[in-house]
């Protein structure tokens, strides 16, 4: 009897050891790995705050804005444009409008707005930066702007 419920016991182990996977198979959540850019007032809004790229498991990148300074009722459009903030250029990117209730905006996206595959290292390396928009009935007047990617300018 005790060699059976060895054998079992034996069997049991095995069985459990070859079905387990690794633990990010499948998974699509956080990887852990992150990096945050900040992003300055301009227009005299007094509005600053931080843009969040944070790696994902199945290859997208959550894209989170936390801003200080946003007044309730407030709708702040915000987008990822190409080239550094100095040179301008076309938006690459469309990113969640921010609450001015909370001062959050959070997307999670593998491609820019034209269909281009991006990766999280991808968009470390990224020429552009960040806009973002008193309304989207005033599009015109910035109220917060950082260089993300390859742009960053490593002053912290």
């Amino acid at each position: 009897m005790k060699k059976i419920i060895k054998l079992v016991l034996l069997m049991f182990i095995t069985a459990t050891l070859f079905n387990c996977s690794s633990d990010d198979d499948g998974a699509t959540g956080p990887t852990g790995e992150s990096k945050t850019y900040n992003l300055g007032s301009l227009n005299d809004s007094n509005i600053i705050g931080t843009a969040e790229f944070i790696k994902n498991f199945d290859n997208s990148t959550t894209i989170e804005l936390d801003l200080s300074g946003t007044s309730s009722g407030g709708m702040h459009p915000a987008h990822i444009h190409f080239n550094t903030a100095f040179e301008g250029g076309a938006i690459a990117l469309t990113l969640g409008t921010v609450d001015g209730a909370t001062g959050f905006s959070s997307i999670t996206t593998s491609t820019l707005d034209d269909g281009t595959p991006i990766n999280y290292e991808e968009f470390l390396d990224f020429d552009g930066y960040i806009n973002v928009h008193l309304s989207a009935n005033d599009l015109e007047t910035i109220v917060a702007q950082g260089n993300i990617g390859q742009n960053e300018l490593g002053i912290d």
